[in-house]
């Protein structure tokens, strides 16, 4: 098997932002042109989701099922289930939301 014949999970052609503050004229400081692309979310990221990634999102999926909305319950829940932050550390509400913005960029 040569590496064409597995699927790619991300777009390593992907542009990032070059503007912290969205241009106000139409169709600028966009990634693509608007509409003129049919992105699939494996196509919207710049690199796979790391190993640490994937067991945080099984994490808050357990945690948001098991019914959790508030931030102290997402993090108690995380730490019960054995989660750790980065750093091997239980999840404290003030590391979840460090990594969560680190995420969201």
């Amino acid at each position: 098997m040569s590496a064409s014949d597995f699927p790619i999970d991300h777009n390593p052609e992907l542009k990032t932002w070059a503007r912290i503050i969205p241009s106000s004229e139409p169709g600028q400081g966009h990634i693509e042109r608007p509409g003129g692309f049919d992105n699939r979310v494996w196509q919207n990221r710049q690199r796979a989701p790391e190993p640490f990634e994937l067991d945080l999102v099984a994490a808050l999926e357990a945690v948001f099922a098991a019914g959790a909305t508030a931030l102290d319950e997402v993090v108690a829940g995380l730490n019960a289930r054995h989660s750790q932050d980065r750093q091997g550390q239980p999840w404290s509400e003030a590391s979840f939301l460090q990594e969560m913005a680190v995420l969201g960029q």
